[in-house]
Parts: C-alpha cells; sequence; structure tokens
C-alpha cells in the first residue's frame, strides 16, 4: 500500500493527506515547504490556504488504552493513514515502586531528613496536603497527559473529527485492591471528557473489538512489549475501521513513541559522595548553551543529550532505549540540532515480518 504525505495549509488547518507523487509537485512548484511536527512525523505546509478543504470526509482516531502500552491508528473511509504505539510512563510496577512513585517517596524522605538537620528551615506544614475534587495520582495523571499530547499533536496533522476508544472495564468494588477507590476511572473520565470536548467520541467493549479484528482478518501478537503493530495498533485498527466503514486495514506505517522522563532538580543528591559533599542533581539543563534531551550529531553520528557530569556531557543513543555511549564528550564536538521531547522510532513496512527492533 502507498504512503501518503500529511499536510496542513498556511494558516495550520489539516488537510487530507496526498500521495507522494502530489508532494513532488507541491515542492517542485513551490507551493508547499518540508516540516516536521514534535513526534518526528514528515509533512508539508502549503503556502496557501485552499478554498474548501476536507468536504464530506470524515477521520476518525482510534485508540486502544492499557496499563504500560497503548494503541493508536488513524483511519479514513477508505484507509489506514498510520498506526502507533505508546510507551507509557511507569508509575508502579510489580512490589517495587519504580519512576513516578519511587521518585515522590524518595522526596517525601528527603524533606524529613532535611527537618532533623540543625540547619535553618520552615516550619512543618500539614493543611497543603488536601486533596481537592477530581485529584488523580501522579502516575495515572501522568499517562493521561501523554495520552492527551500525543492525540493533540496528531490533530494538528490530521482533520481529526471523531474519536474511537476501546472501554476497559474492571469491577474495583469486588477486587480487594479496589473496593473503594480507583484513581484509573478519574483518569479515564479525564481523557474521555477531553475527546468530547474536540469532537464525537464512540466507546467500545473488548468484546466488539475482537469481534470486528476477527472479521477484519488482523492478526494479534499477545506479547505487547515486542512493540510490534500487531500487539496494540491491530485492535485500534479494528475499531477505527468500525467506526469509518474502512475496508482495508493494511497499515501504510508504525510509529513507537515514548516520552522522556526529566530527572527534576533536586538541591543535591540524596548520598554523599567523597568528603561528604552533595553534588547538584536533575533539572533541564547541561552543559551551556545545551539542554537535556537535545539532538546532536557527534563524530559522525545522532546522539542525544543527558545530564550534567562536572563540565562535561552525557551523551545517550539516539533510540528510544535511550541508552548512554560516553561520559566524556566535549562541547565543540557537538552540534545540537534540535530538542526532543517525545522519542519516536518510525518501522517501514510494518507487515513485513522481517522488520527488526533490536535498536530500540
Amino acid at each position: 500500500m502507498s504512503e501518503n504525505v500529511p499536510i496542513v495549509s498556511a494558516s495550520g488547518t489539516p488537510l487530507m493527506p496526498c500521495k507522494p507523487s502530489k508532494a513532488r509537485k507541491l515542492l517542485a512548484k513551490n507551493l508547499a515547504e518540508k516540516c516536521w511536527n514534535r513526534l518526528g512525523q514528515f509533512y508539508l505546509r502549503l503556502k496557501f490556504n485552499p478554498k474548501s478543504p476536507n468536504q464530506g470526509q470524515h477521520v476518525c482516531l482510534a485508540v486502544d488504552t492499557g496499563s504500560r502500552w497503548d494503541g493508536i491508528a488513524v483511519v479514513t473511509a477508505k484507509r489506514v493513514l498510520t498506526t502507533a504505539e505508546l510507551v507509557l510512563p511507569k508509575g508502579i510496577a510489580g512490589k517495587r515502586k519504580a519512576r513516578i512513585a519511587g521518585k515522590l517517596e524518595m522526596r517525601r524522605r528527603m524533606r524529613r531528613a532535611r527537618r532533623y538537620r540543625k540547619t535553618p528551615r520552615r516550619a512543618k506544614r500539614f493543611n497543603n496536603r488536601r486533596r481537592s475534587e477530581g485529584w488523580l495520582a501522579p502516575s495515572q495523571k501522568a499517562k493521561v497527559e501523554f495520552r492527551i499530547k500525543i492525540v493533540d499533536e496528531l490533530r494538528r496533522l490530521y482533520p481529526v473529527d471523531r474519536f474511537a476508544v476501546e472501554d476497559v472495564r474492571f469491577d474495583h468494588y469486588r477486587k480487594r485492591w479496589g473496593k473503594h477507590f480507583s484513581t484509573v476511572e478519574i483518569g479515564k473520565t479525564r481523557f474521555y471528557e477531553h475527546l468530547r470536548s474536540i469532537g464525537h467520541l464512540s466507546l467500545y467493549a473488548g468484546a466488539e473489538t475482537a469481534e470486528w479484528r476477527k472479521k477484519l482478518g488482523l492478526p494479534k501478537n499477545f506479547r505487547k512489549s515486542a512493540l510490534k503493530w500487531d500487539a496494540h495498533a491491530s485492535d485500534a485498527i479494528a475499531i477505527g475501521c468500525a467506526e469509518t466503514g474502512c475496508t482495508d486495514p493494511s497499515p501504510p506505517e508504525f510509529w513507537v513513541w515514548k516520552r522522556f522522563q526529566y530527572a527534576r532538580r533536586q538541591l543535591h543528591r540524596y548520598k554523599l559522595s567523597g568528603g561528604g559533599v552533595r553534588r547538584r542533581y536533575g533539572g533541564s539543563r547541561s552543559v551551556y548553551p545545551f539542554k537535556k534531551a537535545d539532538v546532536v550529531v557527534w563524530r559522525g553520528q545522532l546522539a542525544r543529550v543527558g545530564g550534567y557530569m562536572d563540565g562535561r556531557i552525557s551523551l545517550h543513543a539516539f533510540t528510544l532505549k535511550n541508552k548512554r555511549v560516553t561520559q566524556n564528550a566535549r562541547r565543540k564536538d557537538c552540534t545540537r540540532l534540535f530538542n526532543q521531547r517525545i522519542f519516536g522510532k518510525r518501522i517501514l513496512s510494518p507487515t513485513t515480518e522481517a522488520v527488526s527492533l533490536r535498536g530500540i
């Protein structure tokens, strides 16, 4: 299936994608310019505004939500425009508190430890810890805000006017770990309210999704951590086709998106270093003029700027795993390109089984 090139007007209004041949003609006639959005997707921006865009055409953004991964599909009545899988921010993984919950607990320990030291400090306050109505746990809040961010970015690229979401239901009252209250439901409601405020929302049960997936002949990979289109994106394609009536579920491309998580600024590290010195930690700055998550060219290859290493630059691989490459990069050897807060990897021909994801 041939791929399509997203297009936006001069005023930023998303239009229906065009064929690559038409995109080349627009560029040759100097009627459009090349652009990339924050998700790393290529598109064209016209230098004029069409008179009557997107007449009688509907685009559906389908989301298959999960606890650790989400599936995304943008579907029209004729074809699938793009698919993706979101790697959600980690809240609590198993019995060990990871990422968000662990950072909050560490912050609480450091705050309590400061109060016992013989240093000037502020008094304890207990009246600023009340939870307002609609309070959402930080781990759930991070996931909901990441979903909303991806939806808003795709809406800037495609003329989406309706949404389809697989509504995952869970009886929290019958289960002992959610007998009285669950912030998952609050986060789900907040996500649904955002979608209803910008378009029409349709909810699908899990059984309906499975039925449509079998009807369209879509495969299902139950190993969701494989980061392949048939794990989560196939369900999103199924409900997207059900919403628009599309009969061609072949995905032209597949993306994997992951949010960059900053190490928040702290006054100092929790543990002492040599000589009883507490080094600085966290923040978004690296060696001037670089920031964390800046993409640079270092020794002829792309790399991503990491933390502060006492005047040196810590560089990480330009992949989803963000594995460290070196801690001794010099400022003059790095050429800054752009800042990337959402990691993205595009996989060509997602229907080909030979696609390898070893690099991410």
